[in-house]
């Protein structure tokens, strides 16, 4: 016998509304590079971790149907990324974000 899937064919892990908090609140964090010391980066990497996690959670259970035990999963996974010190935009995480949710790396205009 199969084990069920992690999601259904089709669905993405996290919610579009999701993926986008994810990466919204990584970049406001610490995309536009501000330098105020190491507490106060201690400090946002807390505030990013919370802010995700409440965000993510909220989305995943009232816009994705999840229940409480798979969106905080979810919520920690997004959290965590959110969290960490640096941005994630560009990198491997934040396109591997972009494909968990379904959202498209935006294209340049020539």
């Amino acid at each position: 016998m199969s084990e069920p899937a992690l999601e259904p064919p089709g669905r993405p892990f996290f919610q579009r509304a999701s993926g986008a908090a994810i990466l919204a609140v990584d970049w406001l964090c610490f995309g536009l590079e501000w330098e105020l010391g190491p507490l106060s980066l201690a400090a946002m990497s807390a505030a990013a971790f919370v802010v995700t996690y409440a965000v993510v959670w909220k989305v995943q259970t009232r816009l994705g149907g999840d229940d409480a035990r798979r969106a905080h999963g979810k919520a920690f996974l997004g959290a965590l990324a959110a969290g960490v010190p640096f941005p994630v935009t560009g990198t491997v995480v934040g396109g591997t974000i972009l494909a968990l949710s379904g959202l498209r790396a935006p294209r340049l205009r020539r």
